[in-house]
């Protein structure tokens, strides 16, 4: 598969350090990865606040363009979710150097890793509708100048807003469309729900930041191989399977879903609503994080905020820290504070890779769902 060449573009606060800056762009390295892309250049500028028509300044900008000539970028990232006319601006800054360049904000990264590990129709779908809600903007919100290049003729200011209104509308028709389709499976889905509840079959939700070893946990527990790799939304589409509980001669439904990452516009979560439905419905969440994670209460923030924003009412969440192997640093020290700080969640310290803990969780899910 062809590697893209790319280049990061940040903008930092001035107290920062380089080496604080360096280490912000660490995630979206690994969003680039994941991408099949070569982090070949950063762009780091501090300032205050990004420039309001091309995120960086003109001298950083014009290291930019020297950049994307001299190494052969294809493809530029900025570092943040920016107005569609930052985008715009910095392409068209571009164009002299490589007609074929496109400049994406970290939206736009997710959206096309979406699109690399899209399977299903109801994935698709929702990437379409995200996708939809993102451009949509950018596109009709550019202006007669935008088109005039674009479509070669719009040469009047009355027949440039004749056209993006005409766009506007069939945009709306299109994801009006796509919202139809998608509530059919997600009807399919609560029907399901109903069915299993009506059953009195419990259901237990795994979540967590991407990467912390969610599904490498749901195929220890449901006996499943679904592919687990070492990169960010291998995971688009929910899977359930059953796991039995001898002692109570019963057995609860478990799901894997779609990682979390920061800084996602709500457009994007409600696209992904209908894959998150069992984590809406689920009586249990197993919260899974990665314990060696230097940024680990951070990400534990962030995936809290996202369940409140789909507002998850789960009777009980479990935090699961899970690569207790790979934990490096002081181990009585971290089980303290993560026991001080987490004890109203059942903290349950696991290594999927080693099997450590996993007996363990497995008392401690029984007891939240049946005692």
């Amino acid at each position: 598969m062809k590697k893209h060449r790319v280049v990061l573009v940040d903008t930092v606060d001035p107290r920062h350090t380089k080496e604080e800056a360096i280490k912000n762009l660490h995630e979206l390295r690994s969003l680039v990865s994941t991408y099949n892309g070569i982090d070949v250049v950063d762009i780091i500028q501090h300032r205050n606040r990004p420039d309001k028509a091309t995120f960086i300044g003109s001298g950083k900008v014009d290291e930019l363009i020297q950049v994307v000539e001299n190494k052969r970028i294809n493809i530029v990232v900025v570092n943040a979710i920016v107005n569609p006319s930052i985008l715009f601006n910095l392409t068209k800054k571009l164009w002299d150097v490589n007609l074929e360049i496109q400049v994406w904000d970290r939206v736009d990264l997710i959206l096309n890793i979406f699109d690399k590990h899209a399977v299903t129709t109801e994935a698709k779908l929702q990437i379409e509708i995200a996708r939809m809600h993102h451009m949509g903007p950018r596109i009709y919100g550019l202006g007669e100048g935008y088109f005039s290049r674009q479509g070669g003729g719009l040469n009047t200011k009355g027949q440039g807003e004749t056209n993006i209104e005409l766009m506007k509308r069939h945009w709306r028709e299109q994801i009006k469309a796509k919202k139809e389709q998608l509530e059919k499976i997600s009807a399919q889905h609560l029907t399901q729900l109903e069915r299993r509840k009506n059953n009195n079959v419990p259901s237990i939700s795994i979540v967590g930041y991407t990467n912390a070893g969610k599904t490498s946990l749901f195929n220890l527990l449901s006996k499943k191989k679904k592919d687990v790799e070492n990169a960010l939304f291998v995971t688009l589409d929910s899977v359930t399977s059953k796991l039995y509980f001898p002692s109570q001669k019963m057995e609860a439904t478990v799901s894997d879903t779609i990682g979390f990452i920061k800084d996602l516009p709500s457009s994007l979560i409600e696209s992904f609503k209908s894959t998150l439905i069992e984590s809406v419905h689920a009586d249990l969440l197993l919260h899974v994080i990665d314990i060696s994670d230097p940024e680990m209460n951070e990400k534990i923030f962030v995936v809290e905020q996202i369940l409140k924003e789909l507002q998850v009412k789960a009777k009980k969440t479990i935090y699961v820290f899970n690569k207790i192997d790979a934990f490096k640093g002081d181990a009585e020290k971290i089980l303290k504070d993560v026991k001080d700080q987490y004890s109203q969640f059942s903290p349950v310290f696991i290594s999927v890779t080693t099997n450590y803990g996993i007996e363990k969780l497995k008392t401690e899910v029984e007891k939240a769902l049946f005692s």
